[in-house]
């Protein structure tokens, strides 16, 4: 159901994230321990960053979701990540995903990433624009 919901509030981009389906985590699936440090995203509903809760929640990456008093991009937009764990900040949403998606441990090929990460590029430059 929450797919669905997501794939009509989206449905442009669903294609483009149809490979992140495979990799959706089964109920008994321990969660992030406390101690794992975290992954913040800043955004909002309004915003392309449903679509990087939604890659994470595909690729069972454990994210919260930070005060957009505290979002450190450059230009104060959304979305943008911030990986405490690599001292890393992200932002775009493609930019997002493919680096949670570079960072899961997801035991696809060369060729299968190579395939993810183009229609992820593509998506994000050909459709739904905001």
């Amino acid at each position: 159901v929450r797919l669905a919901l997501i794939a009509l509030l989206n449905a442009p981009l669903v294609a483009a994230f149809v490979s992140f389906s495979s990799h959706r985590h089964d109920a008994g699936t321990a969660p992030a321990t406390a101690l794992s440090m975290a992954k913040v995203l800043y955004g909002s509903q309004g915003s392309r960053s449903p679509l990087c809760n939604w890659g994470a929640y595909e690729l069972d990456v454990s994210i919260t979701m930070g005060d957009l008093s505290k979002n450190p991009h450059p230009f104060g937009q959304i979305p943008c990540l911030v990986d405490e764990e690599e001292d890393a900040t992200c932002f775009e949403s493609g930019a997002i995903l493919s680096y949670l998606y570079t960072h899961a441990d997801t035991g696809d090929s060369q060729k299968r990433k190579a395939a993810v990460l183009s229609w992820i590029s593509w998506a994000n430059a050909s459709l739904d624009p905001i």
